[in-house]
């Protein structure tokens, strides 16, 4: 008698991955640093990242010790009026890896709690300003397609169709512009320089529009991820940033999945001319081993939630959980000490480099970008129309890279890896490897050869 299967599985068509459950990599039972197992003892590279997550890789018993003396100690403590040693030690080191930028932390769950709370944090700082013509600023701009989350406030940035079919009416106040995506013609140009130049106009041209008194802050993925790890000049931010200024706008960084080494950089805004007003952290924090996300935010931010009623009318039951803080103290205490963040930036730059090298003879890589250990192939049909490879060539490639002993993430036509920050660079020879057999597709690409694509 076939065993009923109860869990409800997120962004997960049940029916379609059922029947696959016990095959390959669908269902995890061990890790160990860099690698995962099934059920059936075969081994697989985590060039997933286990979903982004995994920084310092699994199995560190030296995490697990943190927690069980952590629990033993003091398993739970609100920070709901009063507070606790490992929730103070947290936001000191945050505050303290960036410099002191940043004077106050709020910790959370998670990359979607920590959005949220950008969010209301935004609003609310408005609200009660000082400034009087300051207080109907609320409007918040973002990435068209960008991902920040699945809180309800969270999806409205993202102005995905399925997304407003399913939910609306989504939350107002809540605009957005098309990223300079410029490999897909953005802006009418395939130049990246001129895309990111006319996509700051169009900012400015929203902001004009929509009329500045009401225009609040801009939220942005350093790297955005979901939509196909599409990278931004720095030069571009820091223009932006400008910009902002200027209207007496916030500018929220969403490092949810660039913090803590992914892109060569212990943070992607280390790059920045000027550090955001607002910064979101998750994933990488904690390496998965715990759920912990965390918002940062500036001490003129702060500002507008001292005085009487004005402090900030937000919280959760797990905010700076000890548990959860002790062992993000511990995996950040991992990441600085074995310098994973070098080793991301230089073992990123290798890998990306082989991958590059594929193009010569693999036609259906349209695109290769990222930083560090974040890095997207943009899979096409021909590299001349950039037509996007279909959902089900994406899905046979991407199995066969499963066969081939390495799990790699996709969306769309873009496969993306996020390997743990420990990863060596036999590793990377061996994704390396198992991508360059997957991408050879056969007949199509012999085909394409011959059209000289």
């Amino acid at each position: 008698m076939e065993r009923a299967y109860h869990l409800w599985n997120p962004f997960t068509d049940l029916e379609e991955f059922l029947p696959y459950k016990d095959v390959g990599p669908m269902t995890i039972v061990r890790g160990e640093g860099p690698f995962v197992y099934n059920e059936a003892g075969k081994k697989f590279i985590n060039a997933s990242g286990s979903l982004w997550n995994v920084a310092v890789g699994h199995g560190r018993e030296e995490l697990a010790d943190i927690a069980f003396e952590q629990m033993k100690k003091l398993c739970y403590s609100s920070c709901f009026r009063q507070t606790h040693p490992k929730a103070c030690e947290l936001a000191d080191c945050l505050c303290a890896l960036t410099g002191n930028y940043y004077d106050k932390v709020y910790l959370g769950s998670n990359g979607s709690e920590a959005v949220e709370t950008a969010l209301k944090l935004t609003r609310q700082f408005f609200r009660q300003s000082k400034a009087e013509e300051k207080r109907g600023k609320y409007k918040i701009l973002s990435f068209k397609g960008c991902y920040h989350g699945v809180s309800y406030g969270a999806i409205g940035l993202s102005g995905d169709e399925i997304n407003e079919k399913l939910y609306a009416p989504l939350p107002g106040g809540l605009l957005q512009v098309e990223p300079p995506y410029s490999y897909h013609g953005a802006y009418g140009t395939k130049n990246q320089a001129e895309c990111e130049l006319k996509c700051l106009e169009e900012i400015q041209r929203v902001i004009e529009r929509e009329g500045p008194d009401t225009m609040a802050a801009f939220i942005a993925e350093p790297v955005m991820g979901e939509r196909g790890i599409i990278t931004i000049s720095d030069s571009f931010f820091d223009t932006l940033m400008e910009l902002l200024d200027r209207y007496d706008m916030l500018m929220i960084a969403d490092e949810v999945t660039t913090g803590f080494g992914r892109t060569g950089e212990l943070f992607a805004t280390d790059r920045w001319r000027k550090r955001p007003d607002i910064l979101c952290l998750g994933k990488g924090i904690s390496s998965g081993y715990l759920p912990v996300s965390a918002v940062l935010a500036t001490k003129e931010v702060y500002e507008n939630f001292k005085g009487e009623d004005h402090y900030f009318q937000h919280g959760s039951t797990s905010s700076g959980n000890p548990v959860c803080s002790a062992v993000a103290l511990g995996n950040i205490d991992i990441i600085l000490r074995e310098n994973l963040v070098e080793n991301s930036r230089k073992t990123g730059e290798y890998l990306m480099g082989k991958i590059r090298s594929l193009m010569e003879e693999r036609p259906v890589l349209g695109e290769v970008r990222g930083r560090g250990l974040m890095i997207g192939m943009e899979l096409v049909k021909d590299r001349v129309s950039r037509e996007p490879l279909s959902e089900s060539e994406m899905f046979e490639i991407v199995a066969d890279c499963a066969s081939l002993g390495v799990i790699v993430y996709y969306n769309r036509n873009v496969i993306a890896l996020f390997p743990p920050l420990i990863i060596t660079k036999d590793i990377a020879d061996h994704i390396y490897s198992a991508l360059k057999t997957a991408l050879d597709t056969g007949q199509k690409e012999e085909i394409l050869k011959r059209r000289g694509y």
